[in-house]
């Protein structure tokens, strides 16, 4: 059995781990990055999830250890889906966690055959001790990455969590619509659900409500959505906007595939179209209680125009159909 205490004081481990510091020092300058942050696990899983401090980090140009910026994106995607689940956010930051580090791996080339070096390269150097300390370790290690859900399972929890964010997405979609068309002199117009609530009954009637049902949710599933995770809405829908290859952002976070290596620029454009949402459709609402929470989530972000998806033609039918009920000349 070995003497685990005089393995650790032996001049041998000493020589280790001095060699270690120096490949970090030349390979891995931390005195770039910023050190006095919270632990990632910490935010993600003590009291109330702090989204706006996630924002605030992932858009600055402050340098955090590799890993910690992937791994909250991981975190906001999770609590953008279901913001009362802790659960969501977790295994969002496991499979994150596990994707770094894989390509950490991969860097390193031990697909081929793995060596000492490799392993140290990859687990001290590109790694590094801060993201194995505050993020492996504190997720669980290990165990909690081998028994961390499938994305198929994870969203199989979620009764119609999809179909709902595609209904807030299109609900919004049709405010924005009425905003930009009707937002002139001698009209008034104040956006709100059941306008768009209004125009996604006549669309059912229309197509009908077995075709309406395999899309969108029902009006009651809709509202407590929309009343419960006000601060997610606007991210909701600027995310159902831009294109990311042949995919949407939204898209992307509902299968698991947000990164901030990846999407950073999206990540960006993202923000500042939720902040537009927030200012040009929230902020003309009767109850700005939405606006105050998504400015309050968005910081100092400058808001990004952008121009409503174009409806097909069934739902342009039901948009002027209702909206003639809404104007007032």
């Amino acid at each position: 059995m070995v003497d685990v205490r005089e393995l650790l004081e032996s001049a041998e481990m000493n020589d280790v781990v001095r060699a270690i510091e120096a490949l970090r020092r030349r390979y891995a300058p931390t005195a770039e990055y910023k050190n006095d942050h919270e632990w990632p696990v910490a935010i993600a899983r003590v009291g109330r999830f702090r989204a706006e401090l996630v924002f605030k980090i992932i858009l600055s140009d402050e340098k955090y250890y590799p890993g910690y910026k992937e791994v909250l994106t991981a975190a906001l995607a999770g609590w953008v889906i279901s913001p009362p689940s802790v659960h969501a956010r977790e295994s969002l930051m496991i499979h994150a966690a596990v994707a770094f580090m894989e390509k950490a791996g991969e860097l390193v080339g031990n697909q081929d055959l793995l060596t000492l070096q490799k392993d140290l390269a990859a687990r001290y150097v590109i790694i590094g001790p801060q993201f194995l300390t505050e993020i492996y370790d504190c997720l669980g290690g290990s165990q909690a990455f081998a028994d961390a859900p499938s994305f198929d399972e994870l969203w199989n929890a979620f009764d119609s969590i999809e179909k709902q964010m595609i209904t807030v997405a299109r609900a919004i979609a049709y405010l924005h619509h009425a905003v930009d068309k009707f937002s002139r002199p001698g009209i008034q117009l104040y956006p709100s659900l059941n306008k768009a609530v209004a125009i996604l009954n006549e669309l059912k009637k229309r197509v009908g409500k077995d075709k309406f049902q395999q899309k969108y949710v029902s009006r009651s599933t809709l509202h407590y959505r929309w009343s419960n995770t006000k601060e997610t809405l606007a991210l909701i829908y600027a995310a159902s906007t831009i294109k990311v290859n042949r995919k949407t952002l939204l898209g992307l976070i509902l299968d698991g595939f947000l990164s901030y290596d990846d999407h950073r620029a999206h990540i960006h454009l993202w923000a500042g179209r939720a902040k537009y949402v927030s200012e040009h459709i929230f902020a003309r609402m009767d109850d700005l209680t939405i606006q105050r929470k998504t400015d309050r989530l968005l910081g100092k972000v400058s808001p990004v125009k952008f121009k409503p998806p174009k409806l097909d033609p069934i739902e342009v039918a039901c948009f002027d159909h209702t909206f003639r009920r809404f104007i007032r000349y």
